[in-house]
């Protein structure tokens, strides 16, 4: 009896192992990689690690790990450039003794271009770090609709090829983007050199506003003049109902919120700046008969 259990226990760790490699299987891939000499001399070998580009194999190969041989001293040292990355919207995932200088195996893991968390759709931005003066690198994300933000999401000092980074992230920039905001799971640690993929999460079409179903509502900004715009949002309460919530002249902008709810008979606009502060989403709850 005790022979069967143990061999149903090794059955059955190897049916869970073999599920385990089948999802890791379709979620990553082997990556073509090769050592490239840099300099060398007397006192030992450099060497940086390339492999091929996984998104786009006619690209530029990917660097992905440096390490110096010592030959004297019989020694060697490596540093690796894995996790997420965002110039290729995945993760470089390293198989091995990391402290070592042989005997890896690198494989790449896409991350999905879509994800639904806490019932809604999250999409995967466009990022890529846009190198300035003096070793110092921005990260810009484009909008869902390809407009572009201002101002960099985060921002690191890093020499070409170094592992050594200083990060920063500017977390005010994640509420910039409209029709929601942009998520990360984690924030960086200070000496990171990559951020987590950065998603954007629009706000949801329904929402409960003190025990009160609201519906999110569509708003625009049209153009009265040269100098002056007025936000207007559609199907406020009813079909085709349009109301006017805020105007703005010469680039100041001014809320009509309270004006607007007064006209309104059967429900409020809601500004709900819990999830967004900067751009807050306006809700129509509509009142209780």
């Amino acid at each position: 009896m005790r022979n069967k259990i143990k061999t149903l226990v090794k059955v059955s760790s190897l049916i869970a192992s073999s599920a385990m490699t089948t999802v890791y299987a379709q979620d990553s891939s082997p990556m073509s990689c090769y050592w490239q000499v840099e300099s060398q001399n007397e006192l030992g070998i450099w060497e940086r690690q390339l492999c091929s580009n996984p998104q786009d194999a006619s690209l530029p190969d990917v660097f992905v790990a440096s390490r110096g041989i010592l030959l004297n001293q019989n020694h060697c040292g490596v540093s690796w450039f894995d996790g997420y990355r965002t110039e290729l919207k995945g993760t470089v995932e390293v198989e091995g003794d990391k402290s070592a200088c042989y005997g890896h195996s690198v494989s790449f893991r896409p991350e999905p271009e879509t994800r639904i968390v806490d019932g809604i759709q999250e999409q995967l931005l466009n990022c890529r770090w846009d190198k300035q003066a003096n070793n110092f690198h921005e990260l810009m994300c484009d909008e869902v609709d390809g407009g572009t933000i201002g101002y960099p999401v985060a921002t690191k000092i890093q020499a070409e090829n170094s592992a050594q980074c200083l990060m920063s992230l500017n977390s005010f920039t994640l509420d910039l983007f409209q029709g929601g905001k942009a998520v990360i799971d984690k924030e960086p640690a200070s000496n990171a050199c990559d951020l987590a993929p950065v998603y954007f999460r629009p706000f949801p079409a329904k929402r409960l506003i003190e025990g009160v179903e609201a519906s999110l509502l569509q708003c625009t900004w049209q153009d009265m003049s040269d100098s002056m715009r007025v936000k207007v949002c559609s199907n406020v309460g009813a079909s085709n109902k349009q109301v006017a919530v805020a105007f703005m002249v010469n680039g100041q902008q001014q809320s009509t919120l309270d004006s607007a709810n007064r006209g309104l008979k059967t429900g409020q606009i809601i500004e709900d700046k819990t999830l967004n502060p900067a751009y807050p989403p306006l809700y129509f709850k509509p009142n209780l008969n």
